[in-house]
């Protein structure tokens, strides 16, 4: 999360018993014990899991950079069975702003066609190509691996040094079907 920000995430919570969790609140709390977020978790639950309530918190990123650690509380009370407090810890890892844009170009080696959907990551900071392949990341200056990979192509890397906007190019090979050593005749 980039310093000062505001963004949102979710929050889940689930009773070991299965109680019904639907309506109860939580806050959320920065290290020097400051409430920085509240909200209720939703009336369903969480598709494919086990009593699992979910609520999304807003709240606004520490202004310094570096790991955060942040705390979920909720409060006791009572249903068919009495639940205690519960507080769960959370780290927020916050990135200084960015001062450049990588433009990433993705396409396929042999047809020379943008590969819409790849992943590219400059650890930490993320993105997805568009329709046209490309991906707009905004980073610190500063030496990145620059990871790109996409559903039936070989993931690639290659390291930049960033000191100003700059556009890269990544040409991804598409990944073969594996086959045994017995069915490939090339061995």
């Amino acid at each position: 999360i980039v310093a000062g920000s505001r963004f949102k995430f979710m929050v889940g919570i689930r009773c070991s018993a299965g109680c019904c969790l639907a309506g109860q609140g939580l806050g959320v709390f920065d290290s020097e014990g400051q409430q920085i977020g509240v909200a209720k978790l939703g009336s369903e639950i969480w598709p494919e899991s086990d009593a699992l309530y979910v609520a999304e918190v807003e709240a606004e990123a520490p202004p310094s950079a570096g790991a955060h650690r942040w705390e979920v509380r909720t409060a006791a009370w009572d249903c068919a069975l009495p639940h205690e407090a519960g507080a769960a810890a959370v780290s927020v890892r916050v990135v200084a702003p960015p001062d450049c844009e990588v433009t990433v170009e993705a396409f396929d080696r042999d047809k020379q066609t943008p590969i819409k959907g790849a992943h590219v990551t400059m650890h930490p900071y993320r993105a997805v190509t568009d329709e046209h392949g490309v991906a707009r990341v905004k980073v610190t200056k500063g030496r990145y691996d620059i990871y790109v990979s996409a559903s039936k192509y070989v993931s690639i890397s290659t390291s930049a040094e960033v000191a100003a906007d700059m556009i890269t190019r990544a040409e991804l090979d598409a990944d073969r079907p594996w086959t045994s050593p017995e069915e490939d005749p090339g061995v």
